[in-house]
């Protein structure tokens, strides 16, 4: 088989170096030498090309993720076969993992945390309503680009709600331990409240800067998540907000009856967290996170990249009596260093013990750590400083702003040795985009113009001569830049206020009617009155030209009937006698009816 870096894709996309690998294909940067773009190309490992399992699912992914179009998901633009293997064509995304991003500043701003978490939900609602569940939700699969923007990636073990039968054997589970939901490590069904479980446990890293479960083997991590209570977050980031701690119980919830029933509902209390409003749904999360769950898996198959690995059938988790045991003796340990301490204390007291002059100096070198989060960086660095500390700091987009302290560790009131180093993380404000230009849009396409491109929308209404729901004018102006989830404000119009009656005397009927619904104004009642004017003709409205009134309003006209006042033909409806005019029909020989001026088709040229 040829290298893969000789051979063009199709005789299309031709690679250009490697990305990444995953559990079951390899991405490279490639290019598009049809279009002339840049991509992603994910290839099937070829060792697994002949295994019609993997195919299947391969192929399920493209066309699972291609009819996913949202600018919180990487696009899928192609796929196929070549080289005896399959490939995807996907969107490059320029910047960086979210492991990336809480490596290197964790823990994160809670309002950026939680700015990240709608994104992922907003993408992962838009999939569930597609009837596709991500199921391998975690930071690698999680890209920000430079301008902030969010975007879910690999949906390569997603599988379809309303597909075939999943193609992994009965009892096997998939995804990275790590971020696994309960039901997903004992091999049960999952819906979307599975992601939903695996993007708290993303928010809970982002928040606290670890994850809920480590262990030596991704058996001992899934057993946990479906065995053992989620540590309080605010246990290793004490300022976590109340009300984020909240979202996050409530997304981790064993019970997926107990966690949000939707995406949608999380981004809700996200968005509301993230804007200072008090949050709804997981204020009635019940306090049942430590609910056992006691179904086991028969087959655990648990993808921790680069490979897959497979666990042998095991018949339970230890058992009641073993627990038992090891409870037995656990309390036994305790009770001897609860007697050693009081021992202790009773020598200490009696004068026994003497601190040793290193054990006094020791203790002297401790220093209280300054609150500094919320303080500007200079005065945070004053008051380090001064207290003998040494400072770290790294700088993070936040709603806070620019120079802010939005995190430390460790954190305010902790005890270190003097000469000890704080970690601070300085804002750099928000991520400044460009706002779209919606003036003259109408209302319902210009707010998801504005909320696609990552803004809230706020609106008012005048009455305006533009159409009824036209935006007016917006604030920030389009083209210019604002802060990400930031607020547009836009003025629509309500319709005009008032109108003003046109002048139509004059005009014929069906002429005059056009005149009125140009101005929002409609024919109202026709009554005919004998003129010397042609038939038809308008001879006064009610109400009457110039005069101002609400829109939609009807005008009452009064028509000539053609017939000479006083005349025995008179009616109240058009007349059918000959009018003061030949008819429109008249040939170029005169009418042969009496006027008191010449008839119109009296000329030198045919009428």
């Amino acid at each position: 088989m040829a290298s893969i870096l000789e051979s063009p894709y199709g005789g299309r996309y031709e690679v250009i170096q490697k990305l990444a690998r995953g559990g079951m294909a390899e991405v490279y940067e490639a290019n598009d030498n049809l279009l002339d773009r840049r991509v992603a190309l994910k290839v099937l490992f070829p060792e697994l090309s002949t295994n019609e399992a993997f195919v299947e699912r391969f192929r399920r992914e493209a066309q699972a993720a291609a009819n996913l179009s949202h600018p919180n998901i990487v696009s899928v633009y192609d796929w196929g076969q070549a080289d005896n293997t399959y490939y995807i064509v996907m969107e490059l995304v320029e910047g960086k993992t979210l492991s990336r991003v809480i490596k290197e500043k964790s823990p994160l701003d809670p309002k950026t945390a939680a700015a990240i978490a709608a994104d992922v939900a907003a993408a992962l609602s838009f999939a569930h309503k597609n009837g596709v569940v991500h199921r391998d939700i975690k930071p690698s699969n999680v890209l920000i680009t430079p301008d902030g923007l969010v975007k879910v990636a690999d949906f390569g073990i997603a599988r379809a709600l309303s597909g075939d039968s999943d193609l992994t054997q009965t009892g096997s589970i998939m995804g990275t331990a790590t971020y696994i939901s309960p039901e997903q490590a004992q091999g049960g069904e999952l819906d979307l409240r599975s992601d939903i479980y695996s993007l708290g446990v993303v928010l809970y890293e982002m928040a606290t800067g670890g994850v809920p479960f480590t262990g030596e083997t991704p058996l001992a991590i899934a057993y946990q998540h479906v065995r053992e209570p989620v540590p309080s977050a605010r246990r290793f980031n004490p300022e976590i907000p109340a009300d984020l701690d909240l979202i996050i119980n409530k997304a981790l919830q064993k019970d997926p009856s107990d966690r949000y029933q939707t995406s949608a509902e999380m981004r809700a209390d996200l968005n509301r967290f993230e804007q200072g409003k008090e949050i709804e749904f997981a204020k009635a999360a019940r306090d049942d996170s430590t609910r056992a769950m006691t179904r086991v898996p028969k087959i655990i198959t648990i993808s921790d990249e680069p490979e897959t690995i497979t666990f042998e059938p095991i018949t339970d988790f230890p058992s009641d009596r073993k627990m038992g045991a090891g409870m037995a003796i656990l309390i036994g340990f305790l009770a001897l260093l609860i007697l050693a301490g009081i021992i202790f204390l009773g020598g200490n007291a009696l004068g026994l013990f003497k601190k040793t002059t290193s054990q006094t100096a020791a203790s002297a070198a401790l220093v209280s750590v300054p609150a500094v989060v919320g303080q500007q960086l200079g005065a945070a660095e004053q008051s380090l400083s001064g207290m003998g500390l040494n400072i770290n700091t790294t700088y993070s987009q936040s709603t806070k702003a620019a120079g802010t302290i939005t995190s430390q560790n460790p954190r305010g009131g902790a005890s270190v040795q003097k000469g000890s180093t704080v970690n601070l993380v300085v804002s750099t404000g928000q991520a400044m985009i460009s706002v779209p230009n919606v003036t003259k849009v109408n209302i319902s396409t210009a707010e998801t113009t504005l909320l696609n491109a990552g803004f809230n929308v706020s609106t008012s209404y005048v009455a305006d001569k533009l159409p009824l729901g036209s935006v007016v004018s917006q604030t920030p102006a389009g083209g210019s830049s604002a802060a990400k989830g930031s607020t547009v404000n836009l003025v629509v119009s309500n319709g005009p206020a008032q109108v003003t009656v046109p002048n139509v005397v004059g005009q014929q009927l069906a002429q005059a009617a056009n005149t009125l619904g140009t101005v929002q104004l409609s024919v109202g009642t026709v009554s005919y009155q004998d003129s010397l004017q042609a038939q038809g003709t308008v001879l006064d409205t009610t109400p009457g030209p110039g005069t101002t009134v609400a829109p939609n309003s009807a005008v009452d006209l009064i028509v000539s009937t053609g017939n000479a006042p006083g005349s025995s033909t008179t009616t109240t409806a058009p007349p059918t006698t000959t009018t003061t005019a030949p008819p429109a029909t008249t040939t170029t020989v005169p009418s042969t009816t009496t006027t008191t001026a010449p008839p119109a088709t009296t000329t030198t040229a045919p009428g």
